[in-house]
């Protein structure tokens, strides 16, 4: 069942799905979630989300693309020129069990829910990736707060 949510209760909500918390291991791999855009395009989404200070209504998250590979130690590479920080300006929110929906400023409704398949694979690359760089670097990212 569908019912609104306020900012803060979607906030909540947000953080609980990117971190995996109440959602069962697949696979071996840990959960996660992935954006849904307009009900077709779905893309991973990294463990950390920032809501603005400035702007209640912004939220920030950090999409995924796919893992290149390192050639020589064969590991997991992202460039963070792609997997840029992107902001969601939300005017409504609606919980609709394990999955919230988020209608934004533009008109687009996005769709946050728990990671299957590929995006699940995707996201255990980029917390491999995210050990492999160093800590001040994985501090940056982690905050969201610049590319």
């Amino acid at each position: 069942m569908s019912h609104e949510v306020d900012l803060d209760e979607a906030e909540r909500i947000l953080e609980n799905l990117v971190a995996g918390r109440a959602q069962k291991r697949s696979d071996d791999l840990l959960p996660g979630a992935e954006l849904v855009i307009d009900g077709r395009q779905r893309v991973a989404l990294a463990r950390h989300v920032r809501r603005d200070t400035d702007l209640s209504a912004l939220f920030w998250i950090r999409p995924l693309d796919v893992a290149l590979q390192d050639p020589e130690t064969r590991l997991p590479v992202f460039d963070p020129a792609v997997v840029r920080r992107r902001a969601l300006h939300v005017t409504a929110a609606r919980r609709d069990g394990s999955r919230l929906r988020l209608e934004l400023a533009g008109g687009s409704t996005v769709t946050v829910q728990p990671a299957r398949s590929g995006r699940l694979m995707t996201l255990q690359e980029f917390d491999t990736w995210m050990t492999t760089i160093p800590d001040d670097e994985r501090r940056a990212l982690e905050t969201l707060e610049y590319d």
